[in-house]
């Protein structure tokens, strides 16, 4: 569906004349829906023997004003756009090449373009089918350093961070961010060795062919979380619920589903029920380590840790408190959530009996977030609201954490959670920005605790509180 952020996609179109340069309004196209099918080869004892061939049919409409021309797209540096066609089924032609993102120094990707065989007049409808393939990577190098994918036989993971398949956005990586928050409905197919699963929390239709493994997921909403981890998994039902571990985890997978039905008790008595659509379930879905933990409903991926050790549950209530957390979508979003998640994983673990008390969890964060502004003195002059702005999200862990444990101690536990319950029921539906957030948080508090929003929430005067404390 629509993503109502005007940005613009600046396309630089390879040759003459009909292909000049040319602009292209993104809030100008509507993805209605997308269809990807990839056959992936992993059966090569080393990542670089394996492959994959994939599929991409993406249906859009020209909301804009002026007709559309050419269509810009992003994919990895390691595959190739191998054929393009419209829904008439015409070839289209199409220029591509490896070039580097704007705004990601050293990030490279294949940027392509596709000039429609007519223009797309405002209100009018296409496809267009683009067929890919290659071998896939991560970029370590350029700074992303959870993202190791490869096509591994023992684990490899598809999703959007390494634009695993093509995306729609100029070769600017803000707008490639901003593309994530878009909201369609999607279908994936799979087609992997039978002694592979592809996992997610979404419905999946299994068909079994000689030696091959057909997973077919479709999404039950728009906007639902496109990643799909592949590994000779081993699944556990969990209730309602699922856990897919990694050979060797049985004993961790069954120790954190205990811990998993306790935290989801304690959220849903907190915030309500679980966020549910048809009827589905959560996949909590094991990573190898260092490969970033991420969750959206019905889906967390969880890295090996809280799996391996009972002392890094805290790891799973962080991806599990941001299920019960509105969305934040907004182009160059501080991320503000992630320290309220990084506060609420030390709260439950305390909650739960964890080894580590929430004050002593929170004089380590403070101790980690003073050294970091004392070795960065630029910091002191940046904003919670422009961290997203200046490339700056991770300090929203610690800077976030520690916000809302100031708050948490002037509002007492019963305010603190009805404030965050009120501000979730408010907009889980609808989502909102970091403005929104501070109006709601400053119409519903007084007194100390609304100097706590004023100091925190609005300028920089937060740094000083932090350096010393």
């Amino acid at each position: 569906m629509k993503n109502p952020t005007s940005i613009v996609l600046m396309m630089l179109m390879f040759g003459h004349g009909p292909h000049a340069l040319a602009a292209l309004q993104r809030s100008d196209i509507d993805i209605e829906h997308y269809d990807l099918e990839m056959t992936l080869s992993l059966d090569g004892d080393y990542a670089f023997q394996n492959a994959l061939e994939g599929l991409a049919t993406i249906r859009f409409r020209n909301v804009g004003a002026a007709s559309i021309e050419t269509v810009p797209f992003v994919l990895n540096r390691l595959m190739r756009y191998e054929k393009v066609h419209d829904g008439e089924g015409r070839q289209l032609h199409h220029s591509h090449r490896l070039q580097e993102l704007e705004n990601f120094d050293y990030f490279q990707a294949n940027v392509g373009s596709v000039k429609l065989a007519e223009p797309l007049a405002p209100g009018e409808v296409t496809a267009l089918h683009l067929a890919f393939s290659g071998r896939l990577t991560g970029y370590i190098g350029a700074g992303m350093l959870y993202t190791k994918e490869t096509l591994d036989p023992d684990f490899t993971i598809l999703r959007n961070e390494v634009l695993a398949w093509p995306m729609l956005s100029g070769p600017d990586w803000q707008q490639v961010r901003i593309g994530w928050a878009d909201e369609f409905e999607w279908v994936a197919t799979f087609d992997v060795p039978a002694t592979h699963k592809v996992a997610n929390g979404e419905r999946v239709q299994l068909e079994t062919r000689s030696n091959r493994n057909i997973y077919r997921y479709h999404s039950a909403r728009p906007g639902s979380f496109m990643i799909f981890p592949i590994a000779p998994y081993t699944e556990l039902q969990v209730g309602l619920n699922r856990i897919f571990h990694l050979t060797g985890s049985e004993t961790g997978a069954k120790r954190l589903a205990g811990k998993m039905q306790q935290a989801i008790e304690l959220f849903e008595g907190w915030f309500g029920p679980i966020r549910s659509s048809s009827g589905l379930s959560l996949s909590i879905i094991e990573i190898p380590a260092g490969y970033g933990s991420q969750a959206r409903f019905p889906t967390i991926i969880q890295t090996a840790d809280a799996f391996n050790s009972a002392d890094e549950m805290e790891q799973l209530y962080h991806e599990l408190s941001h299920l019960w957390q509105v969305d934040m979508y907004a182009p160059m979003s501080p991320r503000l959530e992630e320290g309220l998640s990084t506060f609420l994983q030390s709260y439950v673990d305390e909650k739960l009996g964890g080894s580590k008390s929430l004050k002593a969890f929170m004089e380590e964060v403070l101790d980690l977030q003073k050294l970091t502004y004392e070795k960065n003195p630029s910091y002191r002059n940046i904003a919670i609201a422009d961290f997203g702005r200046e490339g700056l999200t991770r300090l929203s862990y610690g800077v976030g954490a520690l916000f809302y444990y100031e708050l948490f101690k002037v509002l007492g536990e019963r305010g603190f959670l009805a404030l965050l319950r009120g501000f979730y029921e408010s907009y889980r539906e609808v989502g909102a920005d970091f403005d929104t957030l501070v109006e709601y948080y400053r119409d519903h508090t007084h007194g100390e605790a609304a100097k706590v929003i004023e100091v925190w929430l609005i300028g920089t005067a937060f740094t000083d509180k932090i350096l010393s404390g």
